[in-house]
């Protein structure tokens, strides 16, 4: 009797575990499926589409080249501050004074799941502006800077990745942006004078990766390249109705958009719900950040220099992290992404003290900054395997658009002709040593959070 009992409890034990494995099997194929008509109609109007998008996307280039041309467009640039070792550089006045002309290698589309797949060429691309080069060591010998013209060149540069559409109205909307900017190479052309006269040029050419001044540079160029081209494809895509495009058969289409944004949103909300509360838990809401410290002149003839040096510095309050508009969705065999943007609604960066001296003057206070708009790209890939195993990682964290950002410094007294250097200092920094430090806070909250949830059943159920 005792070994009927065992030899059934085996018996059920091997039943349940070959149904829970048909069930993730279940779970794992449960890919969005669109109905045979769809399918077929989206395959005979696509290539008319693509055909049709691309001349707009040519046609939308050359009204805002002729555009930008006639009013002078010339794209600003925040100053760039840059510490290796003991020396110091900042970038100042920076431009991206051209148009950028996005030649098509591919523009296609994924109607069935409402993605656009592209690459651009863009040729070289270069910025131009002022540099100032101080070493810390040589300036308690001798006071000492470097400073002239820097031209900064990014060769054969390239977009490649994938465009989320959303649906609002009649139109589509390209919002989401899974794209990736490459370079070979980048040159370096620094201009200055000696004996006041004599006009000096040096060159250098370095491999991208290896480029320490080019990297600075490289993510607010990313920023404005991604804005113009937001700018081109969505005038380009909202020329097109829906309605018409799937001849009057739209609403499966429509259905299937709103079931892709609520598996993405499912998914990123549960995260998010979880990695806020692993920022609370751990006293995360206001983190620490470097501090920095310059040395500047009132003004390049000027005999004396002052140093400004402030304390550890702060960024607030990630518990405010939210996700302010729908997110995108792609699913092949192998894997699936959700990708899109959040924000911080209160974000705030400052430094409690600073201290500075020019002359015989010295100074104390401190510097509260607030950002307004910020976008913060993510990337979640659920991967899957030929065992029906799923495994969820975050891809990418990125601080890819900050905007109006406000500087309040109090206690400069007599040094207050300060004000317009000291928010390119503070905003420089916030940029290139206080935003890697949000970005892996924010990754680390996502990580923790994606231990503790089962992914496959918010994305598959």
């Amino acid at each position: 009797m005792n070994i009927w009992m065992c030899e059934n409890m085996w018996l059920w034990k091997i039943i349940t575990l070959f149904s829970i494995a048909i069930a993730k099997a279940g779970e794992m194929e449960n890919e969005i499926e669109i109905s045979g008509d769809l399918k077929q109609l989206i395959k005979r109007i696509t290539p008319g589409f693509e055909e049709n998008l691309v001349r707009a996307f040519k046609n939308e280039g050359l009204r805002y080249q002729q555009s930008t041309n006639n009013n002078r467009n010339i794209n600003k640039l925040d100053s760039v501050f840059i510490s290796v070792d003991d020396t110091k550089i900042e970038l100042a006045n920076l431009k991206f004074p051209w148009t950028p002309d996005f030649r098509i290698i591919k523009l296609s589309a994924d109607l069935s799941m409402l993605c656009l797949d592209v690459a651009f060429k863009l040729g070289d691309l270069r910025t131009e502006g002022d540099y100032e080069a101080t070493n810390m060591t040589l300036q308690r010998l001798l006071p000492i800077t470097s400073n002239g013209r820097i031209e900064t060149t990014f060769r054969d540069v390239v977009i490649r990745g994938k465009v989320g559409l959303l649906i609002e109205g009649d139109s589509f909307v390209p919002e989401n942006y899974d794209i990736e900017y490459e370079s070979t190479e980048t040159s370096i052309s620094v201009k200055y004078y000696v004996n006041n006269q004599t006009e000096i040029e040096n060159n250098v050419v370095r491999a991208k990766e290896d480029d320490i001044i080019g990297s600075a540079i490289w993510k607010q160029l990313k920023a404005i390249l991604t804005r113009i081209l937001h700018k081109q494809l969505g005038e380009s895509v909202v020329q097109f109705s829906i309605t018409e495009l799937l001849e009057d058969e739209d609403k499966e289409l429509r259905e299937k958009a709103k079931e892709y944004t609520s598996k993405a949103n499912r998914l990123v909300d549960s995260l998010l719900c979880s990695a806020k509360d692993y920022l609370v838990a751990k006293s995360f809401r206001s983190i620490e950040t470097p501090p920095f410290n310059v040395v500047y002149r009132g003004k390049l003839s000027e005999v004396y220099q002052g140093r400004l040096h402030t304390g550890v510095g702060y960024i607030q309050d990630l518990s405010t992290l939210s996700r302010m508009q729908d997110l995108s969705f792609y699913e092949d065999k192998q894997k699936l992404i959700v990708f899109g943007s959040l924000s911080l609604r209160e974000m705030k960066h400052g430094y409690e003290h600073f201290r500075s001296q020019y002359e015989n003057i010295q100074v104390s206070g401190s510097i509260k900054t607030t950002i307004y708009e910020n976008r913060i790209f993510i990337k979640f890939s659920v991967l899957k395997d030929q065992d029906q195993h799923c495994k969820t990682c975050i891809s990418a964290v990125e601080v890819r658009w900050l905007r109006d950002i406000d500087v309040d410094a109090s206690g400069l007294g007599s040094l207050s002709w300060l004000v317009p250097k000291l928010e390119a200092w503070v905003v420089g920094n916030l940029r290139y040593t206080a935003l890697p430090v949000l970005e892996s806070y924010i990754k680390e909250a996502f990580e923790d959070a994606l231990a503790k949830t089962n992914c496959t059943a918010l994305v598959f159920q």
